[in-house]
């Protein structure tokens, strides 16, 4: 398995408007938190690409930096809270009998939520599985993996395995 060890500009255009810290011992920003303004993907004939701007507090310029020195700030999927669990949840399974309750079982590689015979997995690696209980068996249950990973992606959970590779920080507070 081979070690990546930056983050593409794919991958970063994605977090655009969200902090992001500097993990470069020669950047005269490094450790510091700023705002992730752009990406630029590899330009032919132009040795500044690929790179990413960021803007730091205090500062009316945007840096630009090479994408191997940008690390995102993610909240670690264990870090989920008992309401965020009960959206996930509701926007998982929008039959869902809302007034079931919601038991949130933790792990360092994953969390299970479970309601009445509903059984939701997510890996810190952003696999998910779903089932229902019905007479002691087990079966498939029907889950919007698509609507459950856009609320996590909005949450700044790591999904995606980031903070286990070194491209991103976990981060222990919900932003704002």
């Amino acid at each position: 398995m081979s070690i990546q060890i930056t983050l593409t500009a794919k991958e970063l255009i994605l977090y655009l408007g969200q902090e992001v810290q500097i993990n470069a011992i020669d950047h005269a920003k490094h450790g510091e938190v700023g705002i992730l303004n752009y990406v630029r993907d590899r330009i032919d004939g132009n040795p500044m690409t690929p790179t990413a701007g960021v803007c730091f507090h205090g500062e009316s310029f945007t840096r630009t930096v090479p994408l191997h020195s940008v690390r995102l700030l993610l909240r670690p999927l264990p870090g989920l809270t008992e309401s965020e669990a009960k959206q996930c949840f509701r926007l998982g399974y929008p039959y869902w009998d809302q007034r079931e309750e919601v038991s949130l079982i933790r792990s360092e590689t994953q969390i299970e939520i479970v309601s009445g015979p509903l059984k939701l997995v997510i890996t810190t690696l952003g696999i998910v599985s779903s089932e229902r209980w019905l007479d002691g068996t087990a079966s498939p249950a029907r889950v919007s993996v698509l609507a459950l990973m856009n609320y996590l992606d909005s949450l700044f959970i790591d999904t995606r395995g980031y903070i286990e590779r070194g491209l991103a920080i976990a981060v222990n507070t919900r932003p704002e």
